[in-house]
């Protein structure tokens, strides 16, 4: 298994951090950074752009070979060994969860959630909220949780972890 440590900041020393971002922008600013060490290449700290939010973690992928490094909201798919990044999504995620036992990853970004499994992207929800989550449970196979509304009222919601498939919540599209 690859090993991975978050760090407080870039090192005073050593090679220079790899730089990630999704948009190319903000290379060597500090952002998120990581110690990645691979089974079978050279350890390398990673220097991971912000996205939108305050929110940032790392995960092993359900695929058992890659990370997936979410900074600031942006999230990074990355190959450990090669240091190369072989998706990005998000941009304002908030909030992730892991369910080990079934090979899955759960984000949300406030407004619709997205699942990664072993082949990457799993589903990705209808939008469920104008304008924030609040995650109750995660008891496979269902995620529960309040949505708020357009006057700062909650709307319960629940979406099927195995196809995405939300009912209820705030958001209904005004035609």
């Amino acid at each position: 298994m690859i090993e991975f440590e978050i760090l407080d900041g870039m090192p005073p020393y050593g090679p220079c951090p790899e730089q990630f971002s999704a948009t190319s922008w903000g290379t060597h600013s500090e952002g998120f950074v990581l110690r990645v060490n691979p089974d079978l290449a050279e350890p390398w700290i990673g220097n991971f752009q912000p996205g939108l939010t305050g929110y940032s973690c790392a995960y092993h992928h359900p695929n058992g070979r890659d990370l997936v490094v979410v900074a600031g909201g942006q999230a990074y798919v990355v190959e450990p060994a090669s240091r190369r990044t072989t998706e990005t999504f998000g941009g304002a995620l908030c909030w992730s969860h892991e369910l080990p036992g079934h090979e899955l990853l759960l984000f949300h970004n406030g407004l619709e959630f997205i699942a990664y499994g072993i082949l990457g992207r799993v589903w990705r929800s209808r939008r469920v909220s104008w304008d924030g989550i609040r995650v109750t449970s995660v008891e496979f196979p269902w995620l529960r949780g309040e949505a708020t509304g357009l006057k700062d009222q909650e709307a319960f919601f629940l979406v099927d972890l195995r196809s995405g498939e939300a009912s209820g919540g705030s958001y209904e599209v005004i035609t």
